[in-house]
């Protein structure tokens, strides 16, 4: 089976055809599967997330856990002050040339992507219309 994939692969790199069958419904299939996991998954993290919120806020007021705040907001302060030297030390008089260096970067990587994209639409539209059913029947 693996030698039909790349067989047919190899054959459409390059040549904008029409999808098959079997490609979008592996797309729908794989996004529905990945829409259903994710809302489970986020729903057991947000409710990790309240469970242990709670728990640190009942020890805060049992008397267990006491928080410094001058000492964190001296350590946010000190924080501040490094992220603005790096970025001083990082943009320097050269901001404007690493503005363009970055901005022809970032055009660059959104045109791979919309390539890859328009070049795999059925199944990019069908995995997308497949991970909102999934999130919705989750």
């Amino acid at each position: 089976q693996h030698y039909f994939i790349q067989s047919n692969l190899s054959d459409r790199m390059g040549k904008e055809q029409p999808a098959t069958k079997n490609e979008v419904a592996m797309g729908a299939l794989s996004g529905v599967c990945s829409g259903y996991l994710f809302k489970k998954v986020s729903k057991y993290a947000a409710a990790t997330a309240v469970v242990g919120y709670i728990v640190i806020q009942g020890a805060s007021q049992a008397g267990y856990i006491k928080i410094n705040w001058s000492k964190v907001h001296d350590t946010i302060e000190d924080i501040k002050e490094d992220i603005t030297d790096e970025i001083s030390e990082l943009v320097g008089d050269e901001e404007d040339t690493l503005i363009l260096e970055n901005e022809g970067r970032i055009l660059a990587t959104a045109r791979r992507a919309y390539e890859a994209v328009k070049q795999n639409a059925a199944t990019s539209g069908s995995f997308t219309a497949g991970f909102i059913i999934g999130i919705l029947f989750a």
